[in-house]
């Protein structure tokens, strides 16, 4: 007889998020924000006791920061608490960003909740009506970083019917995140584990069917890099029909849509289509944080960009939205349009603006980082900032570009 088991696997919770750059949102939104991971957690908590799972496994980063807030930790007891009354055990190891050697205060979790407490893979029996039917295997961060790789230190031991792995970390060709504690495919499906239950990675993936090596993403969008549904995954085995489903979590979802604006003649228009750029996310989303991509060739999107009228309209149809309810907010709009100066003519020119725009192409985005550095390392900046990837500074290179040349041509045409 094939013994069942049935739990949730979910990782990179980054409870008590503070949304850094944010600050500049609504009251009512900006709580709804921070809110967010916690009431996403809850939905978890109760997905466990509605689908009577044996267990929960959290796979590293279920707090933001190194230093955890004691809301945040009793938040996390407390819910703890209510899946021990309800006989439902708990598996946490602890990530690059709740490492053990962070700072936090010495809150005790209910005896249900087994904690990886060391770097060295330790493995912790799971037993159900008085049977070893499983082993759970995994490490914590105790520093911020690990380089070297973990997973060959993964040895199944014992003779449980099922052995399960828990790894934050990823791929080692991995070029979107830092690669942390690496691995190769070959290597997870040498370690004989039923499944590898992975944390680290905040878009959803599957990375093999057999065994099982799946990444279930956050649980909390918290930018457009997180676009899109974010929860956890029901796991069920039995011995002969296993599956796997996913369940959403989220309060809010991070979208982008693109709207051409080639036929615009006035800035007055904008509020029509920034309008139209929301009808196209409100049939299958109720509450949205909207991207929306104005693309053009005519230059006049630059020009109302440069005259902040794109801006204005931005804040005018934001203010129709009722947070307490369906929302959809635009909290960032991006142009793609011709400006209304040639570059490589202004380049050519003997004059600031010329030097401006050769100096321009010889900075990399490796030296702004660099001049950035300090900034995201100051203890106040850090609290309201994110490092930006290299595609957010070419972004923002690009508009301080464009908004420079924009000013000091008005600023010569207006002394001319």
């Amino acid at each position: 007889m094939h013994s069942k088991l049935r739990f949730l696997h979910s990782a990179d919770l980054h409870l008590d998020s503070l949304f850094k750059s944010k600050n500049h949102y609504p009251d009512e939104l900006l709580e709804r924000l921070r809110k967010s991971t916690f009431e996403a957690f809850e939905r978890l908590i109760n997905q466990a006791i509605e689908h009577q799972v044996d267990f929960i496994l959290l796979v590293g980063d279920l707090f933001n920061e190194s230093v955890r807030s004691l809301k945040a930790q009793v938040f996390l007891r407390n819910a703890f608490q209510k899946l021990n009354d309800y006989g439902i055990e708990v598996f946490v190891s602890y990530g690059n960003h709740d490492y053990l050697q962070g700072e936090r205060y010495p809150i005790k979790f209910p005896r249900n909740v087994h904690v990886f407490s060391s770097q060295e893979i330790e493995t912790i029996p799971f037993y159900k009506n008085d049977q070893h039917i499983a082993n759970i295997y995994g490490f914590s961060y105790m520093e911020r970083e690990i380089r070297e790789r973990k997973v060959n230190e993964y040895v199944i031991s014992g003779d449980p019917r099922y052995h399960i792995a828990m790894l934050h970390g990823s791929l080692e060709t991995n070029t979107d995140h830092d690669v942390y504690a690496p691995f190769r495919m070959e290597e997870l499906y040498n370690r004989q584990m039923d499944y590898w239950a992975l944390g680290h990675i905040h878009q959803r993936q599957v990375l093999s069917e057999d065994p099982p090596a799946i990444y279930p993403g956050n649980i909390q969008g918290r930018s457009t890099k997180e676009a899109g549904e974010k929860g956890c995954y029901l796991i069920e085995f039995n011995g002969v029909d296993d599956s796997r489903t996913f369940i959403e979590l989220h309060s809010f979802t991070f979208e982008s849509v693109t709207v051409s604006c080639d036929h615009l003649t006035s800035p007055h228009e904008l509020e029509q289509v920034l309008q139209q750029a929301k009808s196209q996310v409100s049939q299958r989303n109720k509450c949205t944080m909207l991207e929306v991509n104005l693309t053009s060739t005519t230059g006049e999107l630059s020009k109302w960009e440069g005259e902040d009228l794109l801006g204005e309209w931005v804040n005018i149809v934001n203010e129709t939205e009722n947070i307490t309810g369906d929302w959809i907010f635009i909290h960032r709009v991006k142009v793609e349009d011709l400006p209304f100066w040639n570059e490589n003519e202004l380049k050519k020119g003997q004059h600031f603006i010329g030097e401006f725009l050769r100096g321009m192409d010889d900075v990399s985005d490796e030296e702004v980082q660099e001049w950035l550095a300090p900034l995201f390392k100051h203890r106040n900046a850090a609290k309201h900032m994110n490092p930006l990837t290299r595609e957010e500074i070419l972004d923002e290179m690009e508009s301080a570009k464009v908004m420079v040349i924009d000013q000091l041509l008005k600023r010569e045409d207006q002394s001319s």
